[in-house]
């Protein structure tokens, strides 16, 4: 069964306030969507991109308050403008809807909009109380959305057409307010929100045969766009909150250099640097496709003017120490990694590349300890429980190695895995050791949800 939360149109319940399915039965729902979705859609492993994801959904959360679940942010690599969440606290956003958005405050409106569809339970009241009116809810959702249509439409033949659009309104517009007001409060710019349903409106507009497939999950009305700004005049934000230059643009890059788009990022990106010197971003953005291409020594070039030009550059240091690690050259690598630290002391990708140098140099006890940093400032994060786990085994830890590997394993939902390294940590540590008790329980506790 596929679960995804979106905002279609469908039927209304009889009762809208009637019993919602438990808390508990949403995660293990949520779990269950997340390890089926892996064999439909391709899921985009990129740290950087996974990084800011997470940490504007994270900044959306913060406004939130108490949070009943652990929300987790995941990127679909796919050219649809597109995004949907997952009752227990799954958002997942596609690389098209990243690649379309002017703005990271964009991205956050949609990060709001999806976190109260989560939040507030409007699948369960959309599809009734019960798990399977939320199954064949959402398996009607995925068959619109493209994805894994040919398992879902046998269950959304179950479903009356006749009942659909009556409720939708009603959540949309909710989603809407809400969203928006939560982004403003984390320092986002509200009228992002607007801005980006006007992008929707812009591409059905241009393209009416190739609907958007966000816009066939999530209806955009005038309704929704007037009420939209009234809400944002209502919030009469004076001033949004500023963290230097937006990142939105890097992460784009990126994106395009995961689709083999490298060439086409050097040529357009050369130019700018061409009509525009003096400019940092586009020597930045150049200097890593050039490094994504291995042509290293151009793309040093650019990293150092453009730090030359702007010394404070979000990720520049970062982008910059990595080339220095991949050419052998360690001190200065630790030089820039460390001021990158000071500039940004709780992003985890800066410990994650600082590991990677210690690996480089031999230093395994080190680079765990990066690592483990990283793990600590992204605890939900697969890729440094992973990491640990490599450099504990590169040292003989068994033990360790086995138990992080199996977090790793774990927080990917891979709970046979996760099982499998967490036995063999307990036999490699042995039956005395402390160490064995905490893993058992883990254990333990593995099994029981599995139950």
């Amino acid at each position: 069964m596929f679960l995804v939360a979106g905002c279609g149109s469908y039927f209304r319940p009889k009762n809208p306030d009637a019993p919602r399915i438990q808390e508990d039965e949403e995660v293990r729902m949520g779990r269950q969507f997340r390890r089926e979705i892996k064999q439909h859609l391709k899921l985009l492993n990129q740290p950087e991109v996974e990084r800011y994801v997470d940490q504007v959904g994270r900044r959306v959360l913060s406004a939130m308050g108490s949070l009943p679940f652990d929300y987790r942010f995941f990127v679909v690599e796919e050219n649809q403008l597109n995004a949907f969440a997952v009752p227990g606290g799954s958002v997942y956003l596609y690389t098209g809807l990243i690649d379309r958005a002017k703005s990271t405050g964009e991205l956050a409106g949609v990060m709001g909009h999806e976190i109260i569809h989560i939040k507030d339970k409007h699948m369960a009241r959309l599809s009734g109380p019960d798990p399977l009116s939320l199954l064949a809810l959402v398996a009607m959702i995925l068959a619109r959305g493209g994805a894994g249509a040919q398992a879902a439409g046998a269950i959304a033949q179950g479903i009356s057409a006749t009942r659909q659009f009556a409720y939708t309104r009603q959540l949309e517009l909710e989603a809407d307010t809400l969203g928006v007001r939560y982004m403003a409060q984390a320092g986002y710019d509200p009228a992002a929100a607007v801005s980006f349903l006007k992008t929707m409106d812009q591409e059905r507009f241009l393209n009416p045969i190739q609907v958007p497939a966000y816009l066939l999950t999530h209806p955009l009305t005038p309704e929704r766009v007037a009420n939209m700004e009234r809400v944002v005049r209502s919030l009469n934000v004076d001033r949004p909150r500023v963290d230097g230059a937006d990142p939105l643009k890097r992460i784009q890059v990126l994106i395009h250099l995961e689709r083999n788009e490298g060439e086409a990022v050097i040529a357009e990106y050369g130019k700018m640097v061409k009509q525009s010197p003096e400019n940092a971003e586009a020597r930045h953005l150049l200097a890593i496709a050039q490094q994504h291409g291995g042509r290293t020594a151009p793309a040093r070039e650019n990293y150092e003017k453009a730090r030359a030009l702007d010394p404070k550059r979000p990720g520049l240091d970062r982008d910059l120490g990595r080339l220095y690690t991949q050419s052998g050259e360690f001190n200065l690598a630790h030089q820039v990694l460390e001021r990158a630290m000071r500039a940004e002391p709780r992003e985890p990708l800066t410990f994650l590349y600082l590991g990677e140098l210690y690996e480089k140099e031999a230093n395994l006890r080190e680079a765990a300890s990066a690592y483990l940093g990283a793990l600590n400032l992204a605890p939900l994060w697969p890729l440094p429980p992973y990491r640990v786990g490599v450099a504990y085994g590169k040292m003989g830890r068994l033990g360790d190695a086995h138990y992080y590997l199996g977090r790793s394993n774990f927080l990917q939902d891979e709970d046979e895995r996760a099982i499998a390294d967490f036995e063999r940590s307990i036999k490699a540590f042995g039956p005395n050791s402390p160490r064995t008790q905490l893993v058992r329980e883990e254990l333990e506790m593995l099994k029981a949800r599995r139950r």
